[in-house]
């Protein structure tokens, strides 16, 4: 009988195999990548690991443009070590890494050879997306019957899912599903605000002061770009907030009364004491508020003008109070790419007598010149209260955001979409030019684009627009 020889091993070579069971043992325990809730999610953070490092490797690997053994290798060789650190839990299989590279290829080839579609630092340029995408809004209305905020969001989803490959970022999703909204709703037609309420709404009371701002700056430059517009809103909220915080609610009120006096024919040398020592922006931005109080109710005593205004300034204050600068920034940011345009999503003071004023010119013109509306009703107002004289020009302001209102809410049909009333209203301004048609959708063209650069402007459709409205008005 042969003798059975065993094989001896040096105590280094029994540790060496004892540690080689325990990584195949783990090996085999590690979860699978593609059956995790993780990998499903494209916003997780295994997904936005394997998309930026796919993304990488993709310019250096070889035959990246295919599929193929080599590539795998490739690819696995350079992510696994990485990967593994980061994820102990789980082992990067082939079929995770090929659906990873799949996307990140999908994605690129989608944005390849378009020009705008990246920022200089390479991240996607999300307002061109916007843009581009909101050209098919007018075809989505007849699809089906989903309330009209659906495609904004659907639309947000897919661009998120960009997002995350491209730039390796978490999207803030409802933030985007709001600004798509916000510009998507101008372009529907036959869409009543009245009766199409969505979640994407914004509505707080910081929204308020922000939309006050935008009428006010609006009113007093129509052409004003729309960067110029939020610089100037954003400075104005500086400054509402600054005065509450500088001044206490005593030094408010005392120079509030200081400024309504001075409009008295004598003021007490107390009051112009007090005027002297307010500093001239401060003065300016006061002196607003009051005017635009007593435009909107001539007959209130100067006590309850000074108290509506101070309320004014603590509600602000109020308003303010806590938001981070990135959220209000981000608020100004979609209120102001919708420039004119949200004066049909808004409600004004119905009150306000000068509101009613123009409201009875509009009711009582046949034919809607735009500046003889407005120095008409102006004429009137001050004739009627002459005592506003020295508001003269926040009262042409003032009718100018009036009338727009009216033209935005009462000048047509539910159907005609508000960018088609927003190209018409600009059209109506151009009309003392006596501009030829091509020079009219030049210029109009250069106004949407400056006041409204995230919406599509589409020659052959606003000419359209110009020519029935054009033929509308002679019959």
């Amino acid at each position: 009988m042969t003798r059975r020889h065993t094989k001896k091993f040096t105590i280094e070579e029994i540790e060496d195999r004892v540690i080689q069971k325990r990584q195949l043992s783990n090996h085999t325990l590690l979860d699978a990548i593609d059956e995790s809730p993780e990998f499903h999610d494209p916003y997780s953070e295994l997904n936005l690991f394997l998309s930026q490092k796919i993304k990488k490797e993709m310019r250096h690997c070889s035959n990246s443009k295919k599929w193929s053994v080599q590539l795998q290798d490739e690819l696995l060789h350079k992510i696994t070590p990485e990967f593994q650190k980061k994820f102990p839990r789980y082992r990067l299989g082939i079929a995770a890494l090929k659906k990873t590279w799949e996307k990140v290829q999908y994605f690129s080839t989608q944005i390849q050879g378009q020009k705008e579609a990246l920022t200089q630092d390479g991240k996607l340029n999300i307002p061109f997306f916007i843009k581009e995408n909101l050209k098919t809004t007018p075809k989505l209305q007849n699809t089906c019957h989903l309330h009209p905020c659906h495609y904004a969001h659907q639309l947000a989803v897919k661009m998120s899912e960009c997002v995350a490959v491209v730039d390796g970022i978490r999207p803030k999703l409802d933030q985007l599903t709001r600004t798509i909204w916000s510009l998507q709703r101008h372009l529907f037609t036959q869409l009543s605000p009245e009766h199409c309420k969505s979640p994407y709404d914004e509505n707080e009371k910081v929204d308020k002061l922000i939309v006050k701002s935008v009428l006010e700056i609006t009113a007093k430059h129509p052409e004003i770009s729309q960067a110029e517009l939020a610089f100037h809103v954003q400075k104005r909220l500086v400054q509402l907030r600054m005065i509450t915080l500088t001044y206490t609610s005593s030094q408010i009120r005392k120079m509030l009364v200081a400024l309504i006096a001075e409009q008295a024919p004598s003021t007490s040398q107390r009051m112009e004491k007090i005027l002297d020592r307010i500093p001239y922006p401060i003065a300016k931005c006061l002196k607003s508020e009051l005017g635009s109080t007593l435009i909107d109710s001539p007959y209130l005593c100067h006590e309850a003008v000074v108290e509506e205004v101070f309320m004014f300034f603590q509600k602000a204050s109020a308003a303010l109070k806590d938001l981070e600068e990135e959220e209000i920034e981000r608020k100004i940011q979609n209120w102001t790419i919708q420039g004119d345009m949200l004066q049909r999503w808004v409600r004004l003071n119905h009150d306000s007598m000068l509101y009613k004023e123009m409201e009875k010119c509009w009711k009582e013109t046949e034919q809607k010149n735009l500046h003889t509306m407005v120095a008409k009703v102006h004429h009137d107002f001050l004739e009627k209260h002459p005592h506003l004289i020295s508001y003269a020009k926040e009262v042409e302001v003032r009718t100018w955001t009036y009338l727009k209102y009216l033209w935005y809410t009462q000048g047509f049909s539910e159907e005609t979409a508000t960018f088609d009333r927003f190209i018409q209203w600009h059209k109506q301004l151009l009309l003392p030019l006596a501009l030829s048609p091509n020079q009219l959708i030049e210029k109009i063209e250069s106004v949407c684009k400056k006041c409204l650069p995230l919406m599509p402007f589409n020659r052959a459709r606003a000419q359209t627009i110009l020519v029935t409205e054009k033929e509308n008005s002679s019959q």
